[in-house]
């Protein structure tokens, strides 16, 4: 037997997560059930909640270079002998 469950999330993070489970072979509907299934399995949220853990900072690191990566108007460096020059600037 089955339920329904609605949510309301913001719409990027929807759009974030949809892309994050679809990469690793599921869909949203999974990842969530996984999700619940694993806090009913420990009896608690299987992760550290503060205020941004490792694992939070890193994509949120990923995503900022991903977003400078695709800028065609991010400043760049092609010297390497001037790299420091350029990273310090």
């Amino acid at each position: 037997m089955t339920s329904t469950l609605s949510i309301r999330l913001d719409a990027d993070l929807k759009a974030d997560a949809e892309e994050f489970f679809e990469e690793i072979g599921m869909n949203m509907t999974t990842g969530i059930t996984c999700f619940l299934k694993k806090c009913l399995a420990v009896g608690e949220i299987p992760f550290k909640l503060g205020k941004m853990s490792k694992h939070a900072r890193l994509l949120a690191a990923l995503k900022e270079a991903e977003e400078v990566a695709n800028d065609p108007n991010a400043p760049t460096c092609t010297d390497l002998s001037k790299l420091e020059e350029f990273m310090l600037s």
